[in-house]
């Protein structure tokens, strides 16, 4: 693992903290339902990670963009109903939650969040996009917020990202393209996944 790509999991970790924590290291307010629990929502996680990777942008000149068209185009429902996500000329572009990106504009790092336990498409559209070689950057993650992780949780989280035979876009892959997947939990403790697909 090379500096950067340590600093980055810092990020991750640090963001994991802040969530579970709800600690004054941040200036974003989560908000509360009628029944006082505190929300934290993909849109929470993906917030303070920006925060807290303000640091290592300017410490490797790098930048950030967020709801980042993709380059290939994808069909990921046909006539209002789920297909297996695909890459189709005939598709449309989709968006990266968060890319990393260098003085030339390059894509360093493609990131993708989650919270709770998301439906499956939901799942298979982002990594289809991080799977296909032509959306390239170094890193590829996919970060997941989860209230608690028990055993089954893991099973079925690591299921739903797991090769489908039937799925176009998960058969083999013509690259070496890895996705690091990180999930953690707000209740903490030793509730962490990662793994590389």
């Amino acid at each position: 693992m090379d500096k950067f790509q340590k600093g980055l999991e810092q990020v991750i970790d640090k963001t994991f903290e802040i969530l579970r924590s709800g600690c004054s290291e941040t200036r974003l307010v989560f908000p509360t339902y009628s029944n006082k629990n505190r929300r934290v929502s993909e849109q929470e996680l993906r917030f303070v990670f920006i925060e807290q990777l303000q640091k290592i942008l300017i410490e490797y000149d790098l930048f950030y963009s967020v709801e980042t068209p993709t380059k290939s185009s994808y069909i990921f429902s046909n006539e209002r109903k789920y297909v297996d996500p695909y890459i189709s000329n005939k598709g449309q572009s989709a968006s990266f939650d968060l890319t990393i990106k260098d003085s030339n504009g390059n894509n360093v790092a493609i990131i993708e969040f989650k919270a709770k336990n998301a439906h499956p498409h939901e799942y298979a559209k982002d990594i289809c996009k991080l799977w296909n070689p032509e959306e390239k950057a170094k890193y590829k993650y996919f970060i997941n917020l989860f209230e608690k992780i028990e055993q089954r949780t893991k099973k079925s989280f690591l299921g739903k990202l797991a090769p489908k035979p039937s799925n176009e876009y998960l058969l083999p892959k013509t690259s070496s393209e890895q996705i690091i997947v990180i999930a953690q939990s707000l209740r903490g403790g030793d509730e962490t996944i990662k793994e590389t697909i």
